[in-house]
């Protein structure tokens, strides 16, 4: 039963590592600025209609100056794009092939930039070009296909973009299917047609999350198993600058702090850690080692402590010795009421605490 279950764990945790990111390619969409072209790296598709122009790459300070009006400097780099919906029912997109396919159920964290220029005049097609205004504000859709411009998935969708200047735009991106092709569309609000526009600048790379858990799934795993679900989780969303405040976990922070805790005294030794470790950390390991329930060497930690902030002249020489022993009677300690052994013990008399944080992770 426990291989059963060590099996199950590691088919669970596939993929929560495989891929770390997607970047793509020319993500801020740098080129030469020009009407009716596409940015080196982006598909040369036309996505839509064979006798309507491609999206735009903004701004253009040579003549003719500013294509339609368009004068907002780029965020990031010297140029982005421009995409229009028009009355007519057609509408512009952007697509590339990915160097990764997506994995099918898999999270990724995608944010771009988005903005509307306050001006934007433009022809119709097939109303000898008749000029109207554009700025009314367009939606962005995000689509997975297997081929150039394909709609094969909506992986995400904005509000209508009304902002005059930049401002970044976060999606979690969850595929169904392994996508290898990503597009970029402008749409309309609400069902109706109507002439408006939308800015793009600055793609982030596709930065995979940790796999989502069912309950279900969850509730299968010993404690050994949840353990090392919730430390690598929390190890990926770290690396990644996310979930830096685990008091938003508080159970798994436990967890985490703990482990980081016995790692670094067993590495560097109980009296370094305390000396180079600011009292803020001490003070959240302690209430951690608390949490757990542990007796031997929180009791040391908190002596440690406490003799680390006397002036030297106040420690006494049976005190000094304490101190000078510290990191051998730690390991002492260890030896007979382990901190791991307490954390798992913690982890099952909380189990479905922990398991509702992941769960709504």
């Amino acid at each position: 039963m426990r291989n059963h279950l060590v099996l199950l764990f590691l088919f669970l945790c596939v993929g929560l590592f495989a891929q770390d990111r997607i970047a793509l390619d020319n993500p801020s969409f740098e080129d030469t600025p020009r009407a009716g072209a596409l940015p080196s790296g982006w598909d040369e598709a036309n996505c839509g209609p064979l006798d309507q122009t491609p999206p735009d790459i903004h701004p253009n300070d040579l003549p003719p100056y500013h294509f339609f009006g368009v004068k907002l400097r780029a965020y990031d780099g010297w140029s982005y794009l421009g995409m229009v919906v028009r009355e007519t029912g057609s509408r512009e997109a952007v697509t590339q092939k990915l160097a990764i396919p997506l994995e099918a159920n898999g999270r990724y964290a995608f944010s771009l930039f988005l903005a509307r220029s306050d001006t934007y005049v433009s022809g119709i097609p097939g109303d000898a070009y008749r000029q109207a205004d554009f700025t009314q504000p367009a939606v962005l859709q995000i689509w997975g296909g297997m081929e150039p411009c394909e709609t094969g998935e909506l992986l995400a969708l904005t509000v209508p973009v009304e902002n005059t200047s930049w401002l970044e735009y976060a999606f979690t991106l969850e595929p169904t299917q392994p996508w290898t092709y990503l597009t970029f569309e402008a749409s309309w609000e609400g069902g109706r047609t109507y002439n408006g526009h939308i800015l793009l600048d600055d793609c982030s790379s596709l930065v995979s999350l940790p796999r989502k858990f069912t309950r279900e799934e969850l509730e299968t795993l010993d404690a050994e198993g949840l353990e090392k679900v919730v430390l690598e989780t929390i190890d990926q969303y770290q690396s990644m600058g996310m979930l830096s405040d685990l008091t938003t976990v508080p159970h798994m922070g436990v967890c985490f702090i703990t482990r980081q805790f016995e790692k670094q005294a067993k590495e560097t030794g109980l009296r370094r850690l305390v000396m180079n470790t600011p009292f803020a950390a001490l003070s959240s390991d302690i209430r951690a080692l608390e949490a757990i329930r542990l007796e031997k060497n929180l009791a040391l930690l908190k002596d440690v402590t406490r003799l680390s902030l006397q002036d030297s002249k106040e420690i006494s020489p049976t005190e000094y010795q304490y101190f000078e022993r510290a990191d051998m009677t730690f390991r002492e300690n260890e030896a007979v009421e382990s901190i791991r052994a307490k954390r798992l013990e913690y982890i099952q008399l909380h189990r479905g605490e922990l398991i509702g944080e992941l769960v709504e992770l």
